[in-house]
C-alpha cells in the first residue's frame, strides 16, 4: 500500500484554499475521521483507491502526496 506524506497533504490543501478537513473530505469523499487519522499521521499507509480520490480531490499529483520507498 502506498505511503502518504500528511504534510505534504497539507500544503496541497493550503495552495488548494481547503482551510478545514471536512471540506477535504467532502471534496474527495471518504470520513472526516479517516482523512484526520491520515493527516494526523497515524494513518501514513493507505489503500490506492484514498491516494487516487485524494489526487482528484485536491487537483494534485500523486508524486506531492505519495512518499516513494
Amino acid at each position: 500500500m502506498p505511503v502518504v506524506d500528511p504534510e505534504a497533504i497539507k500544503k496541497v490543501m493550503l495552495r488548494r484554499n481547503y482551510l478545514f478537513k471536512h471540506q477535504v473530505a467532502n471534496q474527495v469523499g471518504i470520513s472526516y475521521d479517516r482523512l484526520a487519522q491520515i493527516l494526523v499521521g497515524n494513518e501514513t499507509e493507505v489503500e490506492e483507491e484514498i491516494v487516487a480520490r485524494l489526487c482528484n480531490g485536491l487537483d494534485c499529483e500523486r508524486w506531492e502526496i505519495v512518499i516513494e520507498a
